[in-house]
Protein backbone atom coordinates (compact mmCIF):
# COMPACT_ATOMS: atom_id res chain seq x y z
CA UNK A 1 0.00 0.00 0.00
CA UNK A 2 1.38 3.50 -0.86
CA UNK A 3 1.33 6.21 1.78
CA UNK A 4 -0.17 8.56 -0.73
CA UNK A 5 -1.94 8.95 -3.99
CA UNK A 6 -3.39 11.78 -5.96
CA UNK A 7 -5.92 10.95 -8.39
CA UNK A 8 -6.91 14.26 -10.71
CA UNK A 9 -9.40 14.99 -13.10
CA UNK A 10 -8.63 17.74 -15.80
CA UNK A 11 -10.05 18.89 -18.72
CA UNK A 12 -7.82 22.14 -19.36
CA UNK A 13 -4.48 21.15 -17.78
CA UNK A 14 -4.83 23.35 -14.72
CA UNK A 15 -5.99 20.96 -12.03
CA UNK A 16 -3.01 18.89 -13.31
CA UNK A 17 -0.56 21.43 -12.51
CA UNK A 18 -1.94 21.66 -9.01
CA UNK A 19 -1.99 17.52 -9.09
CA UNK A 20 1.72 17.72 -10.46
CA UNK A 21 2.62 20.40 -7.19
CA UNK A 22 0.44 18.52 -4.75
CA UNK A 23 2.22 15.54 -5.88
CA UNK A 24 6.06 17.38 -5.78
CA UNK A 25 5.30 18.75 -2.17
CA UNK A 26 4.38 15.29 -0.45
CA UNK A 27 7.17 14.21 1.88
CA UNK A 28 7.37 10.62 0.77
CA UNK A 29 9.74 8.90 -1.88
CA UNK A 30 8.66 8.03 -5.19
CA UNK A 31 8.19 4.62 -4.07
CA UNK A 32 5.68 5.56 -1.71
CA UNK A 33 3.23 7.77 -3.43
CA UNK A 34 1.69 7.98 -7.09
CA UNK A 35 0.42 10.73 -9.46
CA UNK A 36 -3.01 9.69 -11.61
CA UNK A 37 -5.02 10.94 -14.05
CA UNK A 38 -8.50 9.56 -13.25
CA UNK A 39 -9.34 8.53 -17.00
CA UNK A 40 -5.80 5.71 -16.61
CA UNK A 41 -7.37 5.04 -13.27
CA UNK A 42 -7.99 1.22 -13.32
CA UNK A 43 -8.58 0.83 -9.20
CA UNK A 44 -5.72 -1.42 -8.90
CA UNK A 45 -3.33 1.25 -6.37
CA UNK A 46 -4.62 1.84 -2.76
CA UNK A 47 -3.14 4.39 -0.35
CA UNK A 48 -3.60 5.07 3.17
CA UNK A 49 -3.91 9.29 2.15
CA UNK A 50 -5.80 9.97 -1.17
CA UNK A 51 -5.89 13.80 -2.56
CA UNK A 52 -8.36 13.63 -4.78
CA UNK A 53 -8.96 16.72 -7.37
CA UNK A 54 -10.86 17.92 -10.07
CA UNK A 55 -12.25 20.85 -11.76
CA UNK A 56 -15.46 22.45 -11.26
CA UNK A 57 -18.18 20.95 -13.42
CA UNK A 58 -21.51 22.55 -12.79
CA UNK A 59 -20.91 22.94 -8.96
CA UNK A 60 -19.42 20.00 -8.16
CA UNK A 61 -17.22 17.01 -9.54
CA UNK A 62 -16.96 14.79 -12.37
CA UNK A 63 -18.88 10.93 -12.08
CA UNK A 64 -14.93 9.64 -12.26
CA UNK A 65 -14.36 11.32 -8.95
CA UNK A 66 -17.36 10.44 -7.35
CA UNK A 67 -16.86 6.93 -8.14
CA UNK A 68 -13.58 7.15 -6.39
CA UNK A 69 -15.24 9.07 -3.18
CA UNK A 70 -17.83 6.77 -2.68
CA UNK A 71 -15.56 3.97 -2.78
CA UNK A 72 -12.99 4.43 0.00
CA UNK A 73 -13.40 3.29 3.53
CA UNK A 74 -11.08 3.69 6.39
CA UNK A 75 -9.16 6.67 4.80
CA UNK A 76 -7.85 9.88 4.82
CA UNK A 77 -8.99 11.90 2.04
CA UNK A 78 -8.10 15.54 0.53
CA UNK A 79 -9.42 17.47 -1.89
CA UNK A 80 -8.50 19.67 -4.26
CA UNK A 81 -9.34 21.47 -7.71
CA UNK A 82 -9.52 24.53 -9.93
CA UNK A 83 -12.58 26.56 -11.23
CA UNK A 84 -12.86 29.08 -13.80
CA UNK A 85 -15.81 30.82 -12.63
CA UNK A 86 -13.67 33.18 -9.82
CA UNK A 87 -11.59 33.53 -6.72
CA UNK A 88 -14.57 32.72 -4.73
CA UNK A 89 -14.50 31.14 -1.29
CA UNK A 90 -18.01 30.40 -0.92
CA UNK A 91 -18.29 28.50 -4.88
CA UNK A 92 -15.17 26.65 -3.20
CA UNK A 93 -16.77 25.96 -0.05
CA UNK A 94 -20.34 24.82 -2.22
CA UNK A 95 -18.39 22.42 -4.49
CA UNK A 96 -16.52 20.71 -1.56
CA UNK A 97 -20.13 20.52 -0.45
CA UNK A 98 -21.51 18.99 -3.58
CA UNK A 99 -18.35 16.55 -3.48
CA UNK A 100 -17.95 15.49 0.45
CA UNK A 101 -21.13 13.94 0.27
CA UNK A 102 -19.56 11.12 -1.66
CA UNK A 103 -16.63 10.86 1.41
CA UNK A 104 -17.68 8.24 3.65
CA UNK A 105 -18.40 8.78 7.35
CA UNK A 106 -15.51 6.18 7.88
CA UNK A 107 -12.94 8.33 6.63
CA UNK A 108 -11.02 11.06 8.10
CA UNK A 109 -11.49 13.87 5.83
CA UNK A 110 -8.16 16.76 6.10
CA UNK A 111 -9.94 18.98 4.07
CA UNK A 112 -9.44 21.15 0.71
CA UNK A 113 -7.62 23.77 -1.73
CA UNK A 114 -9.62 25.28 -4.31
CA UNK A 115 -7.88 28.12 -6.81
CA UNK A 116 -9.15 29.66 -9.80
CA UNK A 117 -7.80 28.22 -13.35
CA UNK A 118 -7.96 29.52 -16.31
CA UNK A 119 -10.47 29.14 -19.26
CA UNK A 120 -10.31 28.78 -22.89
CA UNK A 121 -10.32 30.96 -25.31
CA UNK A 122 -13.25 29.71 -27.07
CA UNK A 123 -15.62 29.80 -23.52
CA UNK A 124 -14.00 33.50 -24.11
CA UNK A 125 -15.80 34.07 -27.50
CA UNK A 126 -18.98 32.41 -26.19
CA UNK A 127 -19.36 35.01 -23.44
CA UNK A 128 -18.57 37.84 -26.14
CA UNK A 129 -21.39 36.09 -28.38
CA UNK A 130 -24.21 36.72 -26.09
CA UNK A 131 -23.44 40.53 -25.85
CA UNK A 132 -26.70 42.15 -26.71
CA UNK A 133 -28.96 39.12 -25.73
CA UNK A 134 -28.79 39.60 -22.77
CA UNK A 135 -27.97 41.88 -19.89
CA UNK A 136 -24.66 43.34 -21.06
CA UNK A 137 -23.65 44.18 -17.52
CA UNK A 138 -23.61 39.95 -16.70
CA UNK A 139 -21.62 39.56 -19.82
CA UNK A 140 -18.87 42.44 -18.68
CA UNK A 141 -19.19 40.45 -15.13
CA UNK A 142 -18.50 37.17 -16.90
CA UNK A 143 -15.96 38.45 -18.73
CA UNK A 144 -14.16 39.93 -15.67
CA UNK A 145 -13.93 36.79 -14.12
CA UNK A 146 -12.53 35.30 -17.11
CA UNK A 147 -9.91 38.04 -17.68
CA UNK A 148 -8.77 37.60 -14.00
CA UNK A 149 -8.16 33.70 -13.97
CA UNK A 150 -6.01 34.09 -17.31
CA UNK A 151 -2.50 33.68 -14.47
CA UNK A 152 -3.73 30.86 -12.70
CA UNK A 153 -2.70 28.60 -11.11
CA UNK A 154 -0.26 31.33 -10.46
CA UNK A 155 2.67 30.96 -8.54
CA UNK A 156 0.84 32.15 -5.12
CA UNK A 157 -1.80 29.16 -6.09
CA UNK A 158 1.12 26.56 -6.29
CA UNK A 159 2.74 27.85 -2.68
CA UNK A 160 -0.47 27.79 -1.11
CA UNK A 161 -1.05 24.06 -2.60
CA UNK A 162 2.37 22.98 -0.80
CA UNK A 163 0.83 24.47 2.48
CA UNK A 164 -2.49 22.60 2.24
CA UNK A 165 0.08 19.21 1.69
CA UNK A 166 2.08 20.10 4.84
CA UNK A 167 -1.37 20.62 6.74
CA UNK A 168 -2.97 17.85 5.53
CA UNK A 169 0.18 15.39 6.17
CA UNK A 170 -0.22 16.21 9.84
CA UNK A 171 -3.02 16.26 9.98
CA UNK A 172 -2.99 12.40 8.75
CA UNK A 173 -0.19 11.78 10.78
CA UNK A 174 -2.38 12.71 14.22
CA UNK A 175 -5.19 11.02 13.25
CA UNK A 176 -3.06 7.69 13.10
CA UNK A 177 -1.71 8.40 16.51
CA UNK A 178 -5.43 8.15 17.99
CA UNK A 179 -5.98 5.15 16.53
Amino acid sequence: MLKYLVIYASETGNTKKLAEEIYKALPSSKKDKALVDVRTWNGTLDAETYFIGFWANRGSCTLEIIDILSSLNHRNIALFGTCGTGNAKGYYSLLVQNASVWISDDNNYLGSYFCQGKMTDELRAKYESYRGKCDNEKIDQIIKIFDSAKNHPSREDLQRAHQFVNECCLQAKESLLHV
